[in-house]
């Protein structure tokens, strides 16, 4: 009985040592370090070079860049005059015989010969546009380009986004799979000191029990992260138009984000006041402010809801000017048989606005009023830029906050608690219930921790988007 009680006893020292060691593993500033040291080495998962690749190989980038080719092409036609008719035919062709006609003297005779007033003719007809229609068609078209370079460019955007916001979320999963291997391990060493207890009957057997129910939901979250992998794995490739399975070599949050996150040192870590809920203090973001006008300035989105407006406002124009006639000119040669000299013709159409009030004033009247549509269009968008800078910034001061509580409080003082848990249990102080709790506690915080960190680095890239240049410092 005293060799096993012995036996026991090196277990829960080696318990205590599992339980030191995970904590000192688990330290964000130590894992910042690691992340550091990885992203040194050159690797084919290097974050910029999948952004760059995406920016080739992404369909939707190529999809937006044809569509701006097919929009720069109709530019120059837009202007060109309509095609010229070629008109053949035979002018005053006689359905019957010629008439007979009477002579001085009195007698009936009929001519023979063709009818003087038939002709094989060849003619051609232009329409020419009314002065200046065909400026303002060149002029729409050219703003409906504008539109889609415009469009272009918020598709650069986004792929950038969701192709740094997949490989953030592989770097959260790849720590929280560490995060559950240590734990795995921890509660390893918990499950043998359970059973080496309760062998000796210093533990109750729902001690063991619940110490592998405990193991058995470690491999169910581990199960769920792992297919959150595979997920957010083929989300990342489908991006950069490759197989679901393409490997990404260790990501990781870069130096310049983590940093700007969370201080190296926690004792640079303040906060703005003593106030419970305030801020961590020196935020690395630009004024809101600021960020606010550069995002109305350098957006894809109101840039081309600027050209659409000048689209539709030269529509507008083009229909107040269809009060104005196009006029058609054609040339026709007529070419008659029997020695009758040839005749040439020339015509000028115009068209009748007879309909004015039913066609070309409800025209002016629904260009105006798009062009109205389309301005407060703009301004709600205006209103939702601001609006989602201000939130993206409050979610990243949020972060902030939550990794500065980690790192002053809540992680220090949750891995000291289950230190204490553990040796408390030792000594038959606390169930083992309570240090199955502590233990829970510190792997949900070391999570949150790593899942506070990559949400940063995905708000960082959403609010980069949005603001389409650096936002940090």
């Amino acid at each position: 009985m005293y060799i096993r009680l012995l036996v026991a006893g090196g277990l829960f020292a080696g318990v205590t040592q599992t339980v030191s060691a995970t904590a000192q593993q688990s330290s964000p500033h130590d894992a910042t370090d690691r992340q550091a040291s990885a992203a040194a080495v050159p690797s084919p998962g290097d974050l910029d070079s999948l952004v760059a690749r995406a920016n080739a190989a992404s369909p939707q980038l190529r999809a937006a860049r044809a569509r701006v080719d097919a929009a720069r092409a109709r530019v120059r036609p837009a202007s060109t005059l309509p095609d010229p008719v070629l008109m053949l035919g035979i002018i005053n062709q006689p359905l019957g015989g010629m008439p007979a006609t009477s002579t001085p003297q009195g007698t009936m005779t009929t001519s023979d010969g063709p009818d003087p007033m038939t002709m094989r003719m060849i003619g051609v007809e232009q329409m020419i546009p009314y002065p200046g229609k065909r400026a303002l068609r060149r002029r729409e078209a050219q703003h409906d380009a504008d539109a889609s370079e415009a469009a272009l460019d918020a598709a650069q955007r986004q792929v950038v986004r969701d192709v740094k916001s997949a490989y953030y979320e592989l770097a959260f999963l790849d720590k929280a799979l560490g995060i559950v291997t240590q734990n795995h391990q921890l509660l390893a060493s918990l499950v043998a000191v359970t059973e080496a207890r309760y062998s000796v009957s210093a533990a109750a057997q729902q001690d063991v029990l619940k110490a592998r129910v405990e193991a058995a939901r470690l491999g169910e979250t581990v199960a769920g992260l792992m297919e959150r992998h595979r997920a957010t794995l083929a989300q990342l490739n489908a991006a950069l138009d490759r197989p679901s399975e393409a490997p990404v070599t260790a990501p990781s949050i870069p130096d310049a984000i983590a940093h700007a996150a969370i201080p190296s040192v926690s004792d640079e870590i303040h906060f703005a006041s003593t106030l419970l809920g305030s801020r961590s203090a020196d935020s690395p973001l630009r004024p809101l402010l600021e960020l606010q006008e550069a995002a109305i300035r350098r957006s894809p989105d109101i840039r081309g809801r600027d050209a659409m407006i000048a689209a539709q406002s030269t529509r507008a124009e083009l229909a107040r000017k269809d009060y104005l006639p196009d006029v058609g000119v054609s040339l026709q040669y007529g070419q008659r048989s029997g020695g009758l000299p040839d005749m040439v013709s020339a015509i000028v159409s115009v068209p009748i606005p007879i309909f004015k009030g039913r066609k070309q004033d409800q025209a002016v009247v629904e260009a105006t009023a798009q062009i109205a549509v389309l301005d407060a269009e703009r301004h709600a968008a205006v209103n939702a830029i601001r609006a989602d800078v201000a939130r993206l910034v409050a979610d990243i001061e949020q972060q902030r906050t939550r990794l500065a509580l980690a790192v002053k409080a809540i992680l220090p003082q949750s891995r000291a608690a289950l230190t204490s848990a553990t040796a408390s249990y030792q000594v038959n102080k606390v169930d083992f219930l309570t240090v199955l709790a502590s233990q829970a506690t510190v792997f949900s915080y070391e999570t949150d921790y790593f899942r506070a960190l990559s949400d940063f680095a995905t708000n960082v890239a959403e609010l980069e988007r949005v603001v389409g240049e650096q936002v940090l410092r």
